[in-house]
């Protein structure tokens, strides 16, 4: 049995999915900048990139449904992956913009979310987690996929996650426009969204 100075003093962990094919682009830089401002608080991390999974969409059999569980009955990566998100305290997402909405590593992973909303779309993911969101794009106008990436982070909500924050970093594109690194107000409200994603309201 664990003692309550024990359970006190346990260490707050946060996961971390990139949907970026890509292992030193934008989207990255910026994750990793959110995790710096975790690491500063003292969070434990762990960073993830989807990319380098086996996952396969959702097969529609509904066998979370009709056994009223939280659980997918494929079994691929996405196993350890919905573990991680039961056993943290937070989760980050970072995702580019590709062809208008988020990565298809990334759609993936929300579709595979299905066991974690019931029939009635109320949520069953375990305990109050905030999540918060970094998306990056090529295209200038901030605004310009600001209804898909709504969307996302809704449907990501049913779930019981709790949006805590977001990031649109525009107009990047690496090696071909200035490097994110050179954009402080993104840096900063990366790291932002690390130090602050485990506060309370």
């Amino acid at each position: 049995m664990v003692k309550p100075e024990e359970s006190a003093s346990k260490k707050k962990k946060v996961a971390i999915l990139i949907g970026s094919p890509r292992r030193n682009g934008s989207t990255v830089i910026l994750a990793q900048e959110a995790e710096r401002g975790l690491n500063e608080r003292g969070i434990e991390t762990e960073l993830v990139f989807l990319n380098d999974l086996k996952m396969r969409g959702c097969q529609a059999c509904y066998y979370c449904k009709k056994h009223d569980v939280a659980e997918c009955a494929v079994k691929d990566d996405m196993q350890g992956i919905h573990q991680l998100m039961r056993e943290s305290d937070g989760i980050i997402v970072a995702t580019p913009i590709y062809f208008g909405d988020v990565t298809a590593q990334t759609k993936i992973w929300l579709d595979r979310l299905f066991p974690f909303i019931g029939m009635d779309l109320s949520p069953k993911m375990p305990g109050s987690k905030n999540i918060s969101f970094i998306f990056t794009q090529n295209q200038p106008d901030e605004r310009l996929f600001e209804t898909p990436i709504r969307t996302f982070m809704h449907m990501t909500g049913l779930t019981g996650l709790v949006v805590k924050d977001y990031l649109i970093a525009y107009d990047l594109d690496a090696g071909y426009k200035p490097p994110v690194i050179e954009k402080k107000e993104f840096m900063d409200k990366a790291n932002k969204i690390g130090r602050e994603l485990l506060e309370q309201p």
